[in-house]
């Protein structure tokens, strides 16, 4: 896998022009707020002053390129900040030629459906209220669509959810389950994912073919262990509840 150039050619910057904070936004395309709010929090260095003038270089606009790709792929400004603290320069084109590489769509493994929300209504004969459908696109399992329709991002767990009301239960409950479950998985996936983002920034160096191999082969790993540890817990749960109504 081969990095990108460092600064692409809308954000080249000659090394010897120095530029205002205004001209470096028009350069980069990034906002003179978020030029600021970035220098603010660490992520790029101060400019150099002439009497109150800020000026900036080739190396505020190679470092700007960098953090609008890794923001375009998703990253925070926490994740980005860890990326410069503890990896090399010399490796941030790598980390971003992985992240091109796998964001939206390594983990994923189902295509999303559309579906209108009158459909949607229909088959919960009317239980799908507006403010249930907020809450299903909060815990992140559908996303409502700017047109009205709905998208679901697994329609497994959808067909789930309609045996579940097909056994009595009513939609409210059912979402609240489904909540449940994401907040719970969404912490088991940062802590897996932080844990080998960390493994990844533990070298001098950053090998992005070898990175992308092992994030390619996390992704059974951790689906893997969720299929076989949940099964576990649940009947450790379901023991539990029995001994306490015995």
């Amino acid at each position: 896998m081969t990095a990108p150039a460092t600064p692409t050619a809308d954000t080249d910057v000659d090394a010897t022009q120095e530029l205002s904070i205004e001209a470096l936004a028009a350069r980069t395309g990034v906002t003179v707020r978020n030029i600021r709010a970035y220098t603010t929090a660490g992520l790029l260095p101060s400019p150099r002053l002439r009497g109150r003038l800020g000026l900036y270089g080739d190396d505020h606009a190679q470092r700007l390129a960098l953090i609008r790709e890794l923001r375009d792929q998703g990253f925070g400004i926490e994740a980005i900040r860890r990326i410069f603290g503890r990896a090399p320069a010399s490796a941030w084109g790598d980390l971003v030629a992985v992240a091109r590489s796998v964001s939206g769509s390594l983990f994923a493994s189902e295509t999303p459906v559309v579906v209108s929300a009158k459909a949607l209504a229909a088959k919960w004969k009317g239980q799908m209220t507006p403010a249930l459908l907020v809450r299903a696109a909060k815990a992140g399992l559908m996303r409502e669509l700017p047109d009205g329709q709905v998208q679901m991002l697994s329609p497994a767990l959808g067909q789930i959810a309609e045996q579940l009301a097909a056994l009595g239960l009513p939609l409210e409950e059912v979402i609240g389950m489904q909540e449940t479950m994401a907040c719970t998985l969404r912490t088991t996936a940062r802590h897996w994912l932080r844990t080998l983002a960390d493994s990844l920034l533990a070298g001098d160096a950053i090998d992005a073919e070898r990175t992308a191999q092992l994030l390619e082969k996390a992704r059974p790993l951790a689906t893997g262990a969720v299929q076989a540890a949940f099964p576990v817990i649940l009947q450790q749960e379901l023991d539990a509840l029995l001994r306490k109504a015995a």
